[in-house]
């Protein structure tokens, strides 16, 4: 893989629809890199947005954050990314249909 794949795999906003009333989103987004892979974390719009890159080891210290984003289904993932176990984007892409019935969003 010489170019990184990237989707948000969690977001407590995959499914608004125009009129929905607001929530305060939460993102999670992986990165699958040659170097290692990247865990995505933020929330916030605008100025009021905050977020970063983080290895999976850091990731899990933030679970919080992954349930307010509907994405707990990911720690299992993460947790293996953290041993250095390889994480195939199929396999995320599998689970993401699974649970939502469609392919996820770039990130």
């Amino acid at each position: 893989m010489t170019t990184p794949w990237t989707r948000l795999l969690a977001s407590n906003r995959l499914f608004r629809r125009d009129g929905d009333d607001f929530v305060w989103p939460y993102e999670i987004t992986v990165s699958l890199r040659e170097s290692g892979p990247v865990i995505g974390i933020g929330e916030g719009v605008g100025h009021g947005a905050a977020g970063g890159m983080f290895s999976p080891q850091e990731a899990l210290g933030r679970r919080a954050h992954f349930a307010k984003a509907q994405g707990e289904w990911l720690i299992p993932h993460i947790e293996r990314m953290a041993r250095g176990e390889r994480v195939t984007a199929e396999e995320l892409v599998e689970q993401f249909e699974q649970i939502h019935g469609r392919t996820p969003p770039l990130g």
